[in-house]
C-alpha cells in the first residue's frame, strides 16, 4: 500500500518498541508517526484517539483511580475517544468483584462516553485500529442528520443549536448563550472571545472554530 492510500496513525513515544507499536510499522497500512501525545497512546485518523491498557493494568488503574482521571481527559479531548483492552480475561481476580469491573465499562461508556474495546493480542489489536480507520475515515464524509426530540420554545431550540457544536452539552449552550447573547454572536466569535466563556478552553475554542469556518 503507499503512502498516500496508508491510514494515519500517532503513537506515543511511551508505546514504541510495544508489539502493537512495532506491527503497526511493518503492517504497511498506517503512516506512522511517534511523539507525545497529551491523551491516550494512539491517535488514529487525526479523530479517534485510543487508550491501550493490558487487562491487569486496566484493573490496576480502576483501584488506583487512574482508570477515571484518564477517562476524564479523553472526554475533554475534542476528538472521539475509546479504551481498548489487550489481553486474554484472566478470570477471577482476589480482591475485584466482577460487578466492580462491570460498573467500570458501563461508567467509562454512559457517564464518560469513552466505550471499551476488547482484544486477544496485539494481532487483533492491529486489527482494531485498522476498522477504526475505516471507520473514521467513511465518517469524514458521512451527512450527519441530528435525530430525537425537537424542542419547540425558542430558548429550547437556541440551546439545541448549540449543542451541536463540538464537546458542547446544555450547561455549555447556557453559558454561551448568556455571554454572547445570541446564536449568531456565538458563531462569528474568534476564539480569544471563545476563552471568555467559562468553561471553553483553547481545545473547545479550536473544535468550535474549525467547525465554524
Amino acid at each position: 500500500m503507499t503512502d498516500c492510500l496508508a491510514y494515519q496513525l500517532e503513537i506515543d513515544l511511551r508505546e514504541k518498541g510495544n508489539r502493537l507499536a512495532d506491527m503497526a510499522l511493518e503492517n504497511g497500512q498506517f503512516n506512522v508517526v511517534f511523539g507525545n501525545l497529551r491523551v491516550g497512546d494512539y491517535v488514529v485518523q487525526r479523530s479517534v484517539v485510543v487508550e491501550r491498557k493490558a487487562r491487569a493494568d486496566f484493573v490496576a488503574s480502576l483501584l488506583d483511580g487512574r482508570l477515571f482521571r484518564q477517562a476524564a481527559a479523553m472526554a475533554r479531548s475534542p476528538l472521539r475517544s475509546v479504551i481498548l483492552v489487550e489481553g486474554t480475561d484472566p478470570g477471577p481476580l482476589p480482591g475485584v468483584h466482577p460487578h466492580s469491573l462491570l460498573g467500570a465499562y458501563i461508567s467509562l461508556a454512559v457517564a464518560w462516553r469513552v466505550p471499551v474495546l476488547f482484544s486477544r493480542e496485539p494481532s487483533e489489536s492491529l486489527v482494531i485500529l485498522r476498522l477504526i480507520a475505516e471507520q473514521a475515515t467513511a465518517l469524514e464524509t458521512l451527512e450527519v442528520k441530528r435525530y430525537g426530540y425537537k424542542p419547540k420554545r425558542l430558548a429550547r431550540r437556541k440551546h439545541y443549536v448549540l449543542q451541536g457544536l463540538p464537546a458542547i452539552g446544555p450547561k455549555l449552550a447556557a453559558e454561551l448563550l448568556a455571554h454572547f447573547g445570541s446564536i449568531e454572536n456565538v458563531m462569528t466569535a474568534d476564539l480569544d472571545r471563545l476563552m471568555n466563556v467559562r468553561g471553553i478552553g483553547v481545545k473547545k475554542a479550536q473544535a468550535i472554530r474549525e467547525v465554524l469556518s
